[in-house]
């Protein structure tokens, strides 16, 4: 048995609204055995490769390679690993406020495991940050629960198992890549449909352009930065790919209605 973990139980800040407490990698055996009850935690659990049992409130999964496995706060459960064909695995474990909006807003009840849903690139994302010695907790529990909500809508996604329409397709492009520079161009290219021909599909079906739904969304996640996590107005700019500070203030203002530096301070109470 072989693991390779990055415990952060020791920085654990209950006013935080996301917690990063653990993640890694496993290479379990047959003696591989985790059981609890009833813990403050969340997490997602990928298997690379092998097979193994799940049983979790009653319910008992079989999760093997490609799956997912979903461990909810203060679940009874016990896993382990199969002893022909054990598991690799890799795994991040969570809590906070904001994990647990996330799950209720998109994850249905009782959802414990979710077969052939390949969420690695972003696992190994999470794995990599967390070795990273040059950016403060809170920074990284910033990045990584961003990336929890990128998993949280592709599993979503997946349970719900149905064709996406073209404005669909859209959107989830768009949500995905809410922290990225995305040109019409760029989702042209994708789909294989003219750029005036996209926006009209999306503005049809939800009533906004494509633009102008990004950039309410980009400025919706500039409020949670601004309410949930330490970083200074110029790096969420920055970080949302803004073309510069001045840019997103006048972009916050305009539909907010208020400065990003106004927002904090008159909701100040949210953040430690």
């Amino acid at each position: 048995m072989n693991e390779k973990i990055f415990s952060f139980w020791h920085l654990y800040n209950p006013k935080l609204p996301f917690n990063l407490l653990m993640t890694g990698i496993s290479y379990c055996d047959k003696n591989y055995r985790i059981e609890r009850n009833g813990e403050n935690i969340l997490s997602f659990e990928y298997i690379i490769d092998g097979s193994g049992v799940l049983e979790i409130n009653g319910t008992k999964c079989f999760p093997q390679k490609n799956d997912v496995y979903i461990l909810t706060k203060n679940s009874r459960h016990c896993y382990y690993s199969s002893e022909d064909d054990p598991w690799v695995k890799i795994w991040v474990v969570f809590n906070g406020e904001f994990a647990e909006d996330m799950f209720r807003s998109y994850i249905p009840p009782e959802t414990y495991h979710i077969t052939n849903c390949n969420i690695l690139s972003y696992m190994k994302e999470i794995i990599y940050l967390a070795s990273q010695k040059n950016i403060s907790y809170i920074q990284l529990a910033d990045e990584v629960s961003v990336i929890v909500h990128r998993i949280i809508l592709q599993i979503k996604n997946h349970i719900e198992n149905k064709p996406l329409s073209i404005p669909e397709q859209i959107k989830l492009y768009l949500d995905l890549n809410i922290e990225n520079i995305v040109d019409i161009s760029d989702i042209s290219r994708l789909l294989g449909y003219s750029k005036n021909y996209i926006i009209k599909l999306f503005k049809d079906h939800y009533g906004i352009t494509p633009y102008n739904y990004f950039r309410q969304h980009k400025i919706e996640l500039a409020k949670q930065y601004l309410l949930n996590s330490s970083l200074n107005i110029s790096e969420i700019s920055e970080k949302l790919h803004f073309a510069d500070q001045h840019y997103f203030a006048n972009c916050f203002k305009s539909i907010v209605g208020v400065s990003p530096s106004r927002f904090r301070k008159n909701n100040s109470s949210h953040y430690l």
